[in-house]
C-alpha cells in the first residue's frame, strides 16, 4: 500500500500479469502491466517510491492452463520496473544444485538405507513462504526454494542495477527481517537448522545465532521476538540477540502457532500464541493480556493500532483489543507501519 493509501495487488490478466492499484474508495486507480511471458507469474512484490521490485517464477498449472508439466520451465529472476511497468533491469535466478545435512533420502541407489541426500538440480523453484522480497536502502534480498524440498537461497542484489552481490548458502527456509540499510535477518528453521543470521550490505554474514523465531528490530538495533520452534511441547521462548551472538532468555512458551508480532514505542511487544494475547516488555517481563480456549492455526499479524488497539487475524475472524499499549515504535522490522504499507522500504 503506498502512502497515499493505493493497495497495489498483482493477478494474471489474459496473456500477461498485471499489477492494480485500488484507491481507498474501492475504484480502480493506476495500473501497471510489466512484460513477462505467458508462462510466469509474479510471485512477490514490493513497491518502490518510484516503481517497483518483482520475484517472477514458472506460473502454477491453472494459470498456464496446461494439465501436464511442461519440459522446461522459465528460469526464476527478479526485475524491476518504473511506475508504468518499463523494465530498468531484470536478473536471472540459478538456485543450483542445492542439499542440506538434515535431508535423507532412501532408495535403490543408497540400497534402501537412509543417507544424506546429494545435491539436486531443483525441478520446479519457487518463491520463499515467508518474506519472499525485501528491499532496504540499495539492496534487495530474494529467497527462492525448491519446491519440493523447501530447501533454498536468499540471493541479494543492488538495487539500482540488479547484480547479484552474494547468496547464502542452500539451506531450509525461515522468516527473515529488515535489519538496517542494506543489512538483512535471515533465518533458516527445519531438517535440524534452528538460526538466524545477520547479514551486512555487502551479502557477506556478520553474526549468527542458534535461535529461529519472528524477529523485530527496534529503533536502536536491537532485535528480538518469539522463537518458532516447530515441535510440541514447545522449548521456545522470548529471546534478545546480543550483539555477541549468544541469547537472552525471555519468558517460556507454550504452543506453537504465533502471529508475527508488533512492538510500542516502549519497547514492548505484543503478539498471539497459544490461545493467548501476550505482551513482553523491554525488560523481558511477560504479561498475559487476554487469553481464551483456542487452537487455530491460522494466524496473520498483530496490528497495532491508535489509541493501544491489537488487531489480530484468527482464520476467518478479527479480534480487536484495547490495551494500555503506546504507539507503533519506529524502526525496521517488517511490520513497521503495521505493514500496511507492505514492505518497508529504509532508505
Amino acid at each position: 500500500m503506498s502512502t497515499e493509501g493505493t493497495l497495489w495487488v498483482a493477478y494474471p490478466d489474459g496473456d500477461g500479469r498485471l499489477l492494480e492499484g485500488v484507491l481507498p474508495d474501492g475504484s480502480t486507480g493506476p495500473t501497471a502491466r510489466p512484460e513477462c511471458r505467458p508462462d510466469e507469474e509474479i510471485g512477490a512484490f514490493v513497491l518502490l517510491d518510484d516503481g517497483f521490485v518483482v520475484s517472477w517464477v514458472s506460473a502454477s498449472r491453472p494459470v498456464r492452463g496446461e494439465r501436464s508439466r511442461p519440459t522446461s520451465l522459465p528460469q526464476p529472476r527478479v526485475a524491476r520496473y518504473t511506475q508504468e511497468g518499463e523494465c530498468l533491469w531484470s536478473t536471472p535466478i540459478a538456485l543450483g544444485a542445492v542439499s542440506f545435512p538434515g535431508v535423507v533420502e532412501m532408495g535403490d541407489r543408497t540400497g534402501w538405507e537412509l543417507r544424506p541426500r546429494r545435491p539436486r538440480v531443483p525441478e520446479e523453484t519457487g518463491v520463499d513462504h515467508r518474506e519472499p522480497l525485501l528491499v532496504s536502502a540499495d539492496r534487495i534480498a530474494a529467497g527462492f526454494t525448491d519446491t519440493r524440498g523447501g530447501i533454498g537461497r536468499t540471493f541479494f542484489l543492488d538495487l539500482d542495477s540488479g547484480e547479484t552481490v552474494s547468496a547464502t548458502s542452500p539451506a531450509p527456509a525461515g522468516r527473515k527481517a529488515i535489519a538496517g540499510p542494506g543489512q538483512f535477518l535471515i533465518g533458516s528453521q527445519g531438517y535440524g537448522a534452528f538460526t538466524t543470521s545477520r547479514f551486512g550490505r555487502d551479502g557477506a554474514e556478520i553474526a549468527r545465532w542458534a535461535s529461529h523465531g519472528a524477529m523485530l528490530v527496534d529503533k536502536n538495533g536491537s532485535l528480538s521476538g518469539p522463537e518458532l520452534e516447530n515441535c510440541l511441547p514447545s522449548g521456545s521462548r522470548f529471546r534478545r540477540l546480543a550483539p555477541d551472538n549468544t541469547l537472552v532468555d525471555g519468558p517460556a512458551l507454550t504452543g506453537f502457532y504465533t502471529s508475527y508480532p508488533a512492538m510500542d514505542c516502549e519497547g514492548t511487544t505484543v503478539f498471539w500464541r497459544d490461545g493467548k494475547l501476550l505482551a513482553v516488555d523491554k525488560d523481558l517481563v511477560g504479561y498475559e493480556l487476554f487469553a481464551m480456549d483456542d487452537d487455530r492455526a491460522v494466524i496473520g499479524r498483530a496490528l497495532l493500532l491508535d489509541g493501544g488497539g491489537v488487531a489480530i487475524s484468527l482464520d476467518n475472524e478479527i479480534l480487536v483489543f484495547r490495551t494500555p499499549l503506546g504507539p507503533l515504535a519506529e524502526g525496521p522490522w517488517p511490520c513497521g507501519e503495521a505493514n500496511l504499507h507492505g514492505n518497508p522500504l529504509v532508505s
